[in-house]
């Protein structure tokens, strides 16, 4: 009930999508985006040891799903369970991107403030600068398709429903950064230095969270235009937060 999209004002049933079908009852779409967090659809589920597992950052390059973890091969795939199913659903080994993961915020905590420390106020003013945009742009597009009488028309509902996924999105990314009166989290230096295994995995799930704002996997085909799961780093590209295309 909880990730019922009727509170935001929304219809979804099929092919149809209005974005605009009544008066929404949750008016804090950030609100809603941490409790999208918070629930589970599926009742309690075992905890994954598995780094990037739940975290939200992995996603489909082709459908843009989030990635789940197949404890049985130790691969994440894509996640898509809609009626429109995913037709070229990404794969990766979990060891092969996990690595390359942490060697990337490495890297990047290497180049952010002193001490290998990135700064989380920082990144909360970009990520709340990015909801701003969004807004702007929904908001814009629905007063434009208004006006011209277009808002009724597939292609309009279509662009609409594009913008809404980019200020979910958008809203994902600043929930994930906490209360701006948090400390900063621990480096890769600080991390390395922790004995206890479960410890350093929480620590290193949280740097990742921090920094990170996805993960996209594109899918692998043979030259035949066959599903693949080769290994090519090629295909993952990271991005972090703040960081624009």
């Amino acid at each position: 009930m909880l990730r019922s999209r009727m509170y935001l004002g929304e219809i979804h049933f099929g092919a149809l999508h209005n974005l605009n079908a009544h008066e929404p009852i949750i008016k804090d779409r950030a609100l809603f985006e941490r409790v999208q967090q918070r629930t589970v659809s599926r009742g309690r589920q075992a905890k994954s040891q598995r780094l990037l597992a739940r975290l939200g950052v992995l996603r489909c390059g082709t459908c843009g799903s989030r990635m789940v973890i197949n404890s049985y091969t130790g691969s994440y795939r894509c996640g898509d369970t809609s009626a429109d199913r995913c037709q070229r659903r990404a794969a990766v080994k979990a060891d092969r991107v996990e690595e390359m993961v942490r060697d990337a915020v490495r890297a990047y905590s290497a180049t952010t403030d002193a001490g290998g420390r990135a700064s989380r106020k920082r990144h909360i003013r970009e990520a709340d600068e990015a909801i701003e945009r969004a807004n702007a742009d929904l908001d814009d597009t629905i007063r434009q398709l208004g006006e011209l009488g277009l808002l009724g028309r597939p292609a309009s509902q279509e662009t609409l429903e594009k913008l809404t996924a980019a200020l979910d999105d958008a809203h994902s990314a600043r929930a994930r950064l906490g209360d701006p009166g948090e400390s900063n989290f621990i480096g890769p230096g600080d991390i390395d230095r922790l004995r206890d295994p479960a410890k350093r995995l929480a620590a290193w799930r949280r740097l990742i969270t921090d920094t990170v704002e996805s993960v996209t996997v594109a899918p692998a085909m043979t030259a035949e235009g066959r599903p693949s799961r080769r290994w090519d780093p090629r295909r993952i590209d990271i991005r972090f937060l703040g960081q624009h295309p």
